[in-house]
């Protein structure tokens, strides 16, 4: 800080290394990190470091040192700075900016909706519908036969698209956000997806600015967002597929906290619906292993793809065909094909799982394994921006049912069953 205004700010996780410090030097790699990184700030200028760790107050004059400590004491001993200790219990900025709000403990979302654990959305909204002026208006209007696109049903009002309309009041609406957007099965989508999975079952005026606020306030969303603009480049498209899975991309994910045999993530996606599949694998997976869970996972359930988009050189896919052959006996020479390159679409879908991850894993970062499934499920139920369709409708012809739509009406009579 510089006059009373913050010149900067910083943090960063600790490496693994760094973890197994003492918390003394953990105190002491922070100041170490900062005068580093903010040198050409500090160099040549008089300052003063707060600090609640009374050891680390203390440390220019420490007399006795491990190697790491005399090495850092050498680096500090080129600044003109003073070290001030400051109680932990009247140092709110650091504690601010160093402590996460989202993992700070939070009142349980039962008790402060207990409404909605102990009733039916349905049964909120009857009871809300006679408290709401607007939603009575229409009940009128219904009544006196002026309002084609609603009509009453159980005492619910109802509106064209089979949709409940949730009156105003109580924390109904908020609560149907929230489970579109916070939950492990939302994966904490953007406006439109958001809004998109809302209005699928229900409807409430200006709900798509109700969406919009609660989106552009998640805590969570502005921590760990990445931005998706697109980048200046070549477009260089594939030839669009005639049908589903005639075509995928496969890529995959790296670098992450191993969970017994498994550190990485192969990511399929289907190039006509955008169907993705991700599946664990081992750290270093060959060839062989991804045929082998290629096929329990994409081929026993889609059947065989004419081409593959990947960016693997063709000695690995050779290896990888000949194996998944091999699984299905068959004496047949392949006819499949590969694209050596990347179509940028399963690129996308890697970011997004790194950022649903970030989202959802806990601190350990050790559960990423069992949040797959449900992030799965997260980004097939999500309308497309280019098909105006979720992949899931695209490949099984309806809509998945979702915590959010098993009471609604929708969920009650399909058109696709009077077929059988």
């Amino acid at each position: 800080m510089q006059d009373g205004h913050p010149v900067a700010f910083e943090s960063r996780k600790l490496k693994d290394a760094e973890r197994r410090y003492s918390a003394h030097e953990k105190e002491l790699l922070a100041v170490v990190h900062c005068f580093r990184l903010w040198r050409h700030y500090l160099l040549g200028s008089p300052f003063v470091v707060k600090t609640d760790n009374t050891a680390v107050s203390h440390f220019m004059t420490q007399p006795k040192l491990t190697s790491r400590q005399a090495r850092w004491q050498e680096l500090l001993s080129e600044f003109h700075f003073v070290l001030e200790y400051r109680a932990g219990s009247s140092n709110h900025v650091a504690d601010t900016l160093s402590r996460r709000a989202d993992l700070a403990s939070l009142v349980p979302v039962a008790a402060l909706s207990s409404s909605a654990v102990a009733t039916s959305i349905r049964d909120q909204a009857r009871e809300l519908l006679p408290k709401d002026s607007a939603a009575q208006g229409l009940v009128h209007l219904v009544e006196q036969g002026k309002a084609r696109k609603f009509w009453l049903d159980d005492g619910l009002l109802m509106i064209k698209g089979n949709r409940l309309y949730i009156p105003k009041g109580g924390d109904l609406r908020k609560s149907l956000i929230s489970e579109c957007h916070d939950t492990l099965w939302a994966g904490h989508q953007g406006e439109e997806r958001t809004y998109a999975l809302v209005q699928r079952a229900y409807y409430w005026p200006q709900m798509r600015d109700d969406v919009e606020t609660y989106v552009r306030t998640c805590l969570i969303c502005q921590q760990n967002k990445a931005d998706h603009q697109k980048k200046a480049g070549l477009l260089q498209p594939l030839p669009i597929p005639t049908r589903p899975w005639e075509s995928v991309s496969m890529d995959y994910i790296s670098g992450l906290p191993k969970v017994g045999d498994l550190g990485s993530i192969i990511v399929v996606v289907d190039r006509l619906s955008k169907y993705a599949t991700f599946i664990a694998a081992p750290k270093h997976v060959t060839a062989e292993e991804i045929a082998h869970l290629f096929f329990k996972h994409i081929v026993k359930y889609w059947g065989l793809p004419k081409d593959i988009v990947s960016d693997r050189d063709s000695r690995f896919t050779g290896v990888f065909w000949t194996e998944l052959f091999k699984i299905l006996g068959s004496k047949l020479s392949m006819s499949s094909s590969y694209h050596p390159q990347s179509d940028g679409q399963t690129e996308r879908f890697n970011s997004m799982l790194e950022e649903y991850l970030l989202h959802f894993v806990r601190g350990t970062q050790k559960d990423w394994v069992k949040l797959l499934d449900v992030a799965q499920l997260c980004f097939n139920a999500q309308k497309s921006s280019s098909t105006n369709k979720s992949a899931f409708e695209i490949v099984t012809g309806q809509q998945p049912l979702l915590p959010h739509t098993l009471d609604s009406p929708q969920s009650v009579r399909s058109p696709l069953a009077r077929s059988f």
